[in-house]
């Protein structure tokens, strides 16, 4: 398998760069952070075969194109196309109707995934068996108006309305096209939701698996789709979010709220 992961140098992308290895691919981290992806890469190439760091801008068109022309270059040929890259989130646009980060959010959610699999797709057809894994969000058809913009909110529904039009696009090709979402995922680095007793008491109360999910529980779901396991799975948006999704709200909210009323206010562990 060879595979490349935008946004791959950190967070779910990193986590992702590495279960696709342990599966056994030769994975290209393409990322802007470049000393944060070469990285990576190092650390990827130490458990064998290819891994190697792509430093490049997905938001333009060129910076697309020499993501996938460098990978294929490299590795031969290309199996796996995950594109994991996104904006980061402006706490001051939290709420509010200001259309100022629309346009990065259009550029590297929706425009780069585009693009990508356009220059990806005739190399993911020749062996009949290519995949392509959009990373979405839960916040793709629910709203979390005090953590997301709604730059953010609309780009991720657009991905997985993509994600299927892709999947009928390029599913003559042997191409199939899928989405993974996730919920609330605790940081691989610096501070984590459970670190905070009153935050960890919370997520146990409302997801019904009584814990945050992890970059690794994001990567297996990956791996999965990538795999011949799901050779028969395409235009699908696999929600991984420890059941929080189907929580009646009400009643999660209302249990949360009682344990919160417990315990001293910014408990940490």
């Amino acid at each position: 398998m060879r595979a490349v992961v935008t946004g791959g140098a950190q967070g779910i992308g990193a986590a992702i760069c590495w279960g696709l290895k342990l599966a056994g691919a030769d994975v290209v981290v393409a990322d802007q952070q470049g000393e944060k992806a070469r990285e990576i890469a190092a650390k990827l190439g130490s458990c064998g075969g290819a891994a190697l760091a792509v430093t490049a801008d997905v938001s333009t068109n060129e910076g697309c194109q020499n993501v996938i022309t460098t990978a294929v270059s490299a590795l031969g040929g290309l199996d796996i196309l995950i594109n994991c890259a996104a904006p980061g989130r402006d706490k001051l646009l939290l709420g509010k109707l200001s259309p100022v980060d629309w346009d990065l959010h259009q550029k590297i959610v929706l425009d780069a995934s585009v693009m990508l699999a356009d220059f990806a797709s005739e190399h993911l057809a020749v062996s009949g068996r290519g995949v392509i894994v959009n990373i979405s969000s839960v916040t793709a058809s629910s709203i979390a108006i005090d953590q997301c913009s709604w730059p953010y909110h609309v780009s991720k529904a657009g991905l997985d309305q993509l994600t299927r039009w892709l999947a009928v696009r390029f599913g003559g090709h042997g191409i199939r096209v899928n989405a993974v979402s996730p919920g609330l995922v605790d940081r691989d680095i610096g501070h984590k939701l459970s670190d905070n007793l009153e935050y960890r008491s919370i997520i146990e109360a409302v997801v019904p698996l009584r814990r945050a999910g992890t970059g690794e529980d994001i990567a297996k779901a990956v791996v999965f789709l990538s795999s011949t396991q799901a050779s028969y799975i395409t235009g699908q948006v696999l929600t991984v979010d420890g059941g929080l999704g189907v929580n009646e709200v009400f009643g999660a909210a209302l249990k949360a709220h009682q344990i919160g009323k417990k315990l001293p206010v910014g408990s940490t562990a």
